[in-house]
Formats: C-alpha cells, sequence, structure tokens
C-alpha cells in the first residue's frame, strides 16, 4: 500500500500544517462522519468528509472535537453536513513526550 497521499501535504487528509498556512481555516461538511480503526493505533477514529480551500479532504476529529461539534448540531453527523467549521492550528504532547501540531475546532457555523 502506498501511503504517500496519506502523509504529504495536499494529501486527502486535513492536516495542521494546512491549518497553519492559511489564518481564516474554513472546513465545509460534505458527508456524513464514518468509524473508522486507525492502522497506526488501533483504535476508533472519526472521519468527515468535507472541503478546504476548494478540495475535498478528510478531517480525522478528535473525540475533543468531536464532544464540542456534537455539544452544538448533534450526535447524529448526517445533521452535520453542509455546516462550516473554522479550525486552527496548535501544539500538544502525545504519549511518547514529543510535541506535535494538532487540529483545533475554534468555532461552528450554523
Amino acid at each position: 500500500m502506498d501511503i504517500s497521499n496519506y502523509t504529504k501535504s495536499g494529501g486527502l487528509f486535513l492536516k495542521a500544517e494546512d491549518i497553519k498556512a492559511h489564518p481564516e481555516a474554513v472546513f465545509v461538511v460534505t458527508g456524513e462522519g464514518e468509524m473508522v480503526t486507525s492502522e497506526k493505533f488501533g483504535n476508533l477514529r472519526l472521519h468527515i468528509p468535507g472541503e478546504f480551500k476548494g478540495e475535498e479532504k478528510t478531517f480525522d476529529c478528535s473525540k475533543t472535537n468531536a464532544r464540542t461539534i456534537a455539544e452544538t448540531l448533534s450526535s447524529d453527523t448526517s445533521k452535520w453536513i453542509g455546516k462550516t467549521l473554522v479550525l486552527e492550528a496548535y501544539r500538544t504532547k502525545v504519549s511518547d513526550g514529543r510535541m506535535v501540531d494538532a487540529i483545533n475546532v475554534k468555532e461552528i457555523r450554523v
């Protein structure tokens, strides 16, 4: 399996570096979320399809971001379609102690 689209900027997945490059980072949800098992970590992840800067992207949504969205819109991801998420990048420490860039839902526009 070739994972170059997964790991490079401009691939199918929205990356924190994409967000950092655009101060007003807007992601429009275009479809229902899908629960997938992470091949890397073996845990469940929520993938949300959408549009970012005119390109189709997948937002790998953390539990914290999912809770934030659900509090405003609903826990039913079909109700998220057409809604706009304003995103921001931040630094966080991962389990092995490294600092990495991550994506946070800053605002939800309904």
